[in-house]
């Protein structure tokens, strides 16, 4: 499973081949989503994917810059993501569990995705503006109350 994503300048590209191979060999349709989901909301009940959507890309109207929380990660650790998932893949197999699996690639991109924001995006992601860290009282990229971290999650099906 290659993919390439091309936004302006930068390009993320990925290769879960080994994931592809397992995959392969499963009959029926299976699938795992990893990220932010349409119910996330604010308390105000606006739509967090909204706001991760403009920091996933930026805004330059805005000046908000691109800080890929999902993208990038997810290419980075993706060895990491086969590795992990395929240790535990056999097993699963031998209990006719396909589903466990794709929970497993669930769990490994979520464990990917919380490290970027604990690394700021494993040493990528622009700073926050002056005025943004003292309107928020601190210097944590994508982090204001943890609203927007708090909400990456995966289903499988």
């Amino acid at each position: 499973m290659s993919f390439s994503i091309r936004n302006g300048q930068s390009e993320v590209k990925g290769d879960f081949s080994k994931l592809e191979k397992l995959v392969a060999g499963l009959k029926g349709k299976h699938s795992v989503d990893i990220g932010v989901f349409a119910d996330a909301k604010t308390s105000e009940g606006v739509s967090v994917a909204m706001y991760g959507t403009a920091n996933e890309f930026g805004v330059i109207t805005k000046n908000i810059p691109a800080r890929s929380f999902i993208r990038m990660p997810l290419e980075v650790k993706s060895g990491d993501i086969s590795d992990d998932v395929g240790k535990r893949a056999k097993k699963h197999l031998e209990a006719g569990d396909v589903k466990a699996i794709f929970e497993d690639i669930g769990f490994a991109g979520e464990a990917a995705i919380q490290e970027a924001f604990d690394t700021r995006g494993f040493g990528t992601w622009k700073d926050d503006a002056p005025e943004t860290i003292e309107k928020k009282g601190s210097d944590a990229p994508l982090i204001d109350e943890g609203l927007l971290r708090k909400s990456v999650t995966h289903r499988a099906e």
